[in-house]
C-alpha cells in the first residue's frame, strides 16, 4: 500500500462549443491535392448544441458523433460538413469533490489537444500547447475548502495556427493547413491518405494525484546489455520534500515467480540515477531469433520510515541494440540494426494512427494490429513521424511478439519555426516521451523526423524560408542532446530519408531511402533497379475494400472518373496515377465496377511483391524495407494494405507472401528474370523448385527442376534466361511459375501491356465447414493470379489466401470466415466474387 495515490478523474462532463465568427467561411480551395475541395459545397450553418454531455478521454469530434449532431468520416461522414470545427473554441467543464484529506492534491493531464486554458473556480491557472506531452496543476487549496469548478477551454487550432503564420510568416509545408505551427498531430491537418480534422479536447486521462514528502517525476528505465551482462540505467526525478529518502529497487519475472534483484539505496538531491547488473536475466530477442524474456523493473521511493510513498513498474527486456554502418560488400555502407550481436534484416512497414481520432482505438483493436502485423511476416513496425507517441498497448504487445520499432519524433515533411517557445515545448515532449518508451525493449532506432531533411534540401524551401532556421536544431541538437541524458541504449538518426556517409540525404551509397517515383512517375519494375542499403518509405497506391467504399460513398457501385470516388483518394492526382498504373498493365484496362476495384488492388499488390522481394533479394547488401503503410484511418483509396475496417487487402496478401522467412523471387525480365531463393531462417533450406515456362494460351512449353542448398541467412540467385532461352529477348508473352511445398510465385514474361491471356476457366465447389467457407477452386486452364473478393457483397469477411497462380488441373482452397449469412450469400454468388488477370484482360 502506497501513501500516495494516483486516481483517474471520473466524474461526469459537460462541452460547451463557441464557433467563431469566420467559422462558416471556410470554403473549399483547389490545391491540386484533394480532389473533393474542387466540390463547390458551401458550409451549411448549423444550430449548434447547447452544453452537452462529453466523453473523456475523447475530442470535439466524439462528442458530437456520440450527440448525433454530425456523421463519422470513417463510415460516412463528409468533412465538408465539419469544417465549422476547425474554428471553434470549446469548454470541458466539471465539478470535482471537496477531498479535505492530508497530501498535496494536483491533477495530472496527461493529454491535453492542444491551445488550453485551465480555470480553477474560475481563475485561470494553467495554459498548456503541446498535445504530446502532460501537464501538472496543484489545487491542494482549493479542494480542501470546497467543490471544485474544472474548465478546460480550447482555443480553435485553425485560428491559433494562422495567426501563428501572420506571426512568423511562411514555414514551407506540402499541404495548405498549417500544422508545422503547433505540438499537434500533424495528420489532423490532413494528409495525402486522410481527411481534416483538426479537432480538439482532453485526449487522455485527467488524474488526481494525492501526494505527501514527495513523489517521482517521470520514471526512465533504459535496458541493455554489455560485456554479456544485462543491466539497466534507473533515472528517477525526485519531487517535492528533497531530503533523505531511499528507494527500493526490484527485478522480477513478469510470472512474479522469480526475483533476481531487491536491493535498497540512498537518495541524495532530487535525481536518483542508478546503473545496476542483472547477470541472471534471460536475454530479450526480435521475432524469430529467440525468446521473448520479459521483467518488471519495480522502483519504491521510501520515506524516513521506510514507508512507500510510491510505486512504479516498468516492464523491460535485456538486449543490446547497435547500428552498423560499415562498409558492404558492394563498395557501398550498411545500415544494419544489430540485436545482440546479429544484424536483423527488418520486414518493415510503416505506422500511421490508426484512426483520425486516437481515443477511438481500444487495446483490443491493438492487439488485433499486431495480429495483423504477425501474420503477414512483419518483425518490425516504424512510428511514423506525422502522428503521435503510441499507446503504451501498441508497444507492450510488440515487446511480447519481438516486433522491432523505429520511432520517430513527431516532425513531418515541412519546415517547423525555431521560436524559444517551440524549443521549450520539444525539449519538453522529448524528456518526457524519451522516459516514458525507453523501457521498451521492442524500440531499437530514435529517429529526428519524417523528411525534413530532404524537405530543406530538394524542395524548394529556400526562397519562403530566407535564410530563417527551419528546425534543424531540433533534429541535430534537441532531440540527440535529450537523448544523451537518458538513452545512449539505441542509435538515433536526425531524419529519414538520411545518409549516414554523405550531406546528401538522398544517397544511395548508405543510410535510409525513401522511394516515390514509383508511384509518382513509373511502374513498379523500376523498384527492380534501386539497391539502398535500407528502404524506409515507398509504396503503391490501391482501393480499400469494395463494401467500405461504396458504404461511404452512398452508391452500389465504383466508378474510378467520378469526383464521389475521388474523394477518398488524398494523394496528388492519385486517380489519374491509378489509371496510368492500370495502363501499364493492361491493354485495356477498366475504369468502374468490379473489373476497375480488382484491377487496382491487384496492380497495388504486385507493386508490394516485387517491390518487397527486391529489395529482400539484396540480401547481402540492403538490410531492410520498411513498406508505406501498413494501416489506414479511414475509408481510403491509399497506400495501406489493411484498409480501415481492418479488411486484408490484396496487397497484404502480397506483403504476406514477399515476407516469408524463406520466399522465392522472379525478377524483371529485362534484367535476366533472375530466379532468387532467400532463406531468412536460422535452420539450412533444401528446396526443390519446379519452374514453369506457360504460353499466352496456358500451355506449359518448358520446365525444369532447380536443386539447391542454403545456408541459414543466405540466397541463391540464377537468371531465367539461361534456364528458358526462350523469354531472352524481353518479348515472350507469357509466364513464368515457380513452384515449391511451401510457396510459389508467378510472373509475366514481358512487361508490355497484356493483350492477352488464358480463358478465365473455372469450375467451384462451396461448403461451409466448422463455420467456415470453403471455395475449391479447380483450373481448366493456367489461371495467373486467382483470388476471391467477398467484400465486394459482404463488410466484415476476410480470406486467407489471394493471388494464387494455378497450372490446368490444380485446384485450391479459399478459406473465407465473416457472418454466417454472408458466407450463405458468397457461397450463391462465387462467380460474381471469383476475378483473375485472365479476367481482367478477357473482359472487353
Amino acid at each position: 500500500m502506497t501513501i500516495n495515490t494516483f486516481k483517474e478523474l471520473k466524474s461526469s462532463w459537460s462541452l460547451k462549443l463557441s464557433p467563431r465568427p469566420d467559422a462558416w467561411d471556410i470554403e473549399p480551395v483547389t490545391d491540386g491535392h484533394n480532389a473533393w475541395r474542387n466540390d463547390p459545397t458551401k458550409i451549411i450553418r448549423k444550430d449548434i448544441p447547447g452544453s452537452f454531455p462529453a466523453t473523456v478521454p475523447g475530442c470535439i469530434h466524439t462528442d458530437l458523433i456520440s450527440a448525433g449532431f454530425i456523421d463519422d468520416i470513417s463510415i460516412n461522414g463528409k468533412e465538408q460538413d465539419q469544417f465549422w470545427i476547425w474554428k471553434t473554441d470549446s469548454t470541458y467543464s466539471t465539478l470535482i469533490p471537496r477531498d479535505s484529506s492530508d497530501g498535496h492534491k494536483e491533477l495530472i493531464f496527461n493529454g491535453l489537444d492542444t491551445i488550453a486554458t485551465i480555470r480553477i473556480n474560475g481563475e485561470v491557472r494553467l495554459t498548456t500547447k503541446n498535445m504530446h506531452r502532460s501537464y501538472r496543476l496543484d489545487i491542494s487549496n482549493e479542494i480542501s475548502a470546497g467543490d471544485v469548478q474544472l474548465e478546460v477551454s480550447f482555443k480553435a487550432p485553425l485560428t491559433d495556427a494562422e495567426e501563428h503564420v501572420e506571426e512568423l510568416g511562411l514555414y514551407p509545408r506540402p499541404y495548405d493547413m498549417p500544422y508545422n505551427y503547433q505540438r499537434k498531430m500533424a495528420c489532423s491537418y490532413g494528409w495525402d491518405w486522410g481527411p481534416i480534422t483538426v479537432s480538439s479536447g482532453i485526449w487522455k486521462k485527467v488524474e488526481i494525484h494525492n501526494w505527501s514528502v514527495a513523489y517521482c517525476g517521470h520514471v526512465a528505465v533504459v535496458p541493455t546489455v554489455e560485456n554479456s551482462i544485462p543491466q539497466f540505467s534507473l533515472d528517477v526525478p525526485v519531487k517535492g520534500e528533497v531530503r533523505e529518502l531511499s528507494a527500493r529497487v526490484r527485478v522480477i519475472s513478469v510470472e512474479g515467480r522469480n526475483t533476481l534483484i531487491d536491493t535498497l539505496v540512498s537518495i541524495q538531491g532530487s535525481q536518483f540515477v542508478e546503473h545496476i547488473q542483472v547477470p541472471d536475466a534471460q536475454v530479450w530477442h526480435p521475432r524469430g531469433r529467440g525468446a521473448q524474456h520479459l521483467y518488471n523493473i519495480v522502483f519504491d521511493l521510501l520515506d524516513t520510515n521506510d514507508q512507500v510513498l510510491e510505486s512504479h513498474t516498468k516492464r523491460v527486456g535485456f538486449r543490446k541494440v547497435e547500428l552498423d554502418s560499415s562498409p558492404s560488400v558492394d563498395g557501398k555502407n550498411m545500415f544494419a540494426i544489430k540485436v545482440n550481436g546479429e544484424r536483423l534484416w527488418i520486414r518493415g512497414a510503416n505506422w500511421i494512427p490508426d484512426d483520425p481520432f486516437p481515443t477511438r482505438v481500444t487495446k483490443e483493436r491493438y492487439q488485433q494490429r499486431i495480429k495483423d502485423m504477425l501474420e503477414v511476416n512483419i518483425n518490425g513496425i516504424r512510428v511514423w513521424g506525422g502522428g503521435i507517441y503510441e499507446s503504451e498497448d501498441f508497444y507492450n504487445f510488440c515487446d511480447e511478439e519481438g516486433i522491432v520499432v523505429w520511432q520517430d519524433f513527431l516532425f513531418a515533411c515541412a519546415a517547423y519555426p525555431e521560436t524559444p517557445e517551440m524549443f521549450e515545448e520539444v525539449a519538453l515532449e522529448v524528456d518526457e516521451n524519451v522516459r516514458r518508451l525507453s523501457s521498451h525493449p521492442s524500440l531499437v532506432i530514435w529517429c529526428g523526423g519524417n523528411e525534413c531533411l530532404e524537405g530543406f534540401q530538394y524542395w524548394g524551401w529556400q526562397p519562403d524560408l530566407a535564410g530563417r532556421p527551419w528546425g534543424e536544431t531540433f533534429y541535430r541538437q534537441t532531440i540527440p542532446n535529450t537523448l544523451k541524458s537518458i538513452d545512449t541504449s539505441r542509435p538515433y538518426i536526425p531524419g529519414s530519408p538520411f545518409s549516414t556517409h554523405s550531406d546528401d540525404v538522398r544517397s544511395f551509397d548508405s543510410g535510409t531511402n525513401h522511394i516515390w517515383d514509383v508511384w509518382n512517375e513509373t511502374g513498379y519494375e523500376r523498384y527492380e533497379q534501386y539497391q539502398p542499403a535500407f528502404a524506409a518509405e515507398f509504396g503503391f497506391n490501391g482501393p480499400g475494400s469494395w463494401s467500405m467504399l461504396t458504404r461511404a460513398i452512398g452508391s452500389d457501385t465504383l466508378d474510378s472518373t467520378t469526383p464521389e470516388v475521388a474523394y477518398y483518394q488524398r494523394a496528388f492526382d492519385g486517380m489519374t496515377k491509378i489509371a496510368a498504373g492500370l495502363s501499364r498493365e493492361f491493354a485495356n484496362p477498366p475504369t468502374q465496377g468490379h473489373a476497375w476495384y480488382f484491377a487496382a488492388a491487384l496492380d497495388q499488390a504486385r507493386a508490394v511483391e516485387i517491390g518487397l522481394k527486391h529489395f529482400r533479394s539484396l540480401y547481402e547488401t540492403c538490410s531492410g524495407s520498411i513498406l508505406w503503410q501498413f494501416n489506414d484511418m479511414w475509408p481510403a483509396i491509399s497506400w495501406a494494405v489493411l484498409d480501415h475496417t481492418g479488411f486484408r487487402k490484396l496487397a497484404w496478401h502480397a506483403m504476406k507472401a514477399a515476407y516469408r522467412p524463406r520466399t522465392l523471387i522472379v525478377g524483371r525480365v529485362d534484367q535476366g528474370a533472375q530466379i532468387t531463393l532467400l532463406n531468412d531462417h536460422p535452420e539450412a533450406w533444401k528446396p526443390r523448385v519446379e519452374l514453369f515456362l506457360i504460353n499466352q494460351v496456358g500451355v506449359v512449353i518448358n520446365k525444369h527442376l532447380l536443386e539447391v542448398e542454403l545456408d541459414r541467412y543466405s540466397v541463391f540467385r540464377t537468371p531465367a534466361t539461361e534456364i528458358f532461352p526462350e523469354i531472352a529477348n524481353g518479348q515472350f508473352e507469357g509466364f513464368i511459375l515457380a513452384t515449391h511445398p511451401e510457396v510459389r510465385v508467378s510472373r509475366r514474361t514481358t512487361l508490355n501491356p497484356a493483350a492477352a491471356a488464358p480463358a478465365h476457366d473455372l469450375e467451384h465447389f462451396t461448403e461451409i465447414v466448422d463455420g467456415k467457407l470453403r471455395v475449391d477452386v479447380t483450373a481448366k486452364t493456367y489461371i495467373h493470379e486467382l483470388s476471391i473478393l467477398p467484400e465486394i457483397l459482404h463488410l466484415g469477411t476476410q480470406i486467407d489466401s489471394q493471388n494464387v497462380s494455378l497450372l490446368p488441373g490444380e485446384n485450391h482452397i479459399f478459406t473465407v470466415t465473416g457472418p454466417t449469412d454472408a458466407l450463405l450469400d458468397i457461397a450463391k454468388n462465387v462467380d460474381t466474387v471469383l476475378w483473375s488477370h485472365n479476367r481482367i484482360v478477357n473482359q472487353s
